[in-house]
C-alpha cells in the first residue's frame, strides 16, 4: 500500500510540475500570441482527439464485442471479463472519455473566445486572457499527448500479447 501511495504522489508531483511549467510558459509567452497563432494547435487537438476517440472505440468494439452488446442489449448479454480484461476496458474507456473531454473543452473555449473577445474583460486585460488561454491550450495538448501515448502503448501491448500467445501455442503444439 505504501508503495502505491508513493507512486501516486510521484505522479501527482510530476503532473503539478507540468502544470506549473505551462502556467509559466503562458505568463512569459501568452501575451505575445494572437488567436491566429494558436488556431493550428486547436485544429490539431481536435483531430487528435477525434482520432483517439475513434481508434479506442473501434478497439473496444473489436476486442470486446460483448461489452458493446451489454450496452445496447443489457438484459440479453451477461458480460463477464477477467480482471486483466476489465483493467484494459477501463483504460480504453477512460482514454475515450478524456479525448471527448478535450473536444468539449475546445468547443467551450471557442464559445468563450467568441464572447470574451468583445467583452470589457478582454479590452481591459488582454494579456491575462491570453495567459490563461495559452496555458489552457498547453494543458489540453499535454492531456491529448498522454492519450496518444496510451493508444500507442495499447497497440504495442496487443502485439506483445499476440506474439506471446502464438509462441505459447507453438510450444504446446511441439510438446
Amino acid at each position: 500500500m505504501k508503495k502505491s501511495i508513493r507512486k501516486s504522489h510521484g505522479w501527482l508531483i510530476a503532473n503539478l510540475f507540468v502544470v506549473l511549467v505551462f502556467l509559466l510558459t503562458g505568463v512569459l509567452l501568452g501575451p505575445k500570441f494572437s488567436y491566429q497563432d494558436v488556431e493550428p494547435l486547436i485544429s490539431a487537438l481536435e483531430n487528435m482527439s477525434a482520432m483517439v476517440f475513434t481508434i479506442m472505440g473501434i478497439w473496444i468494439a473489436f476486442i470486446y464485442p460483448n461489452a458493446i452488446l451489454r450496452i445496447t442489449q443489457p438484459s440479453k448479454i451477461d458480460a463477464i471479463f477477467s480482471e486483466e480484461d476489465e483493467k484494459r476496458i477501463n483504460m480504453l474507456v477512460g482514454t475515450i472519455i478524456v479525448s471527448a473531454l478535450v473536444l468539449v473543452f475546445l468547443l467551450l473555449s471557442t464559445l468563450l473566445k467568441l464572447f470574451l473577445s468583445k467583452s470589457g474583460l478582454y479590452l481591459h486585460f488582454p494579456s491575462l486572457v491570453k495567459i490563461i488561454g495559452v496555458s489552457f491550450l498547453l494543458l489540453l495538448s499535454y492531456v491529448q499527448l498522454v492519450c496518444v501515448y496510451i493508444v500507442i502503448a495499447s497497440n504495442v501491448n496487443f502485439l506483445i500479447d499476440l506474439r506471446s500467445k502464438r509462441n505459447l501455442h507453438e510450444m504446446n503444439r511441439r510438446l
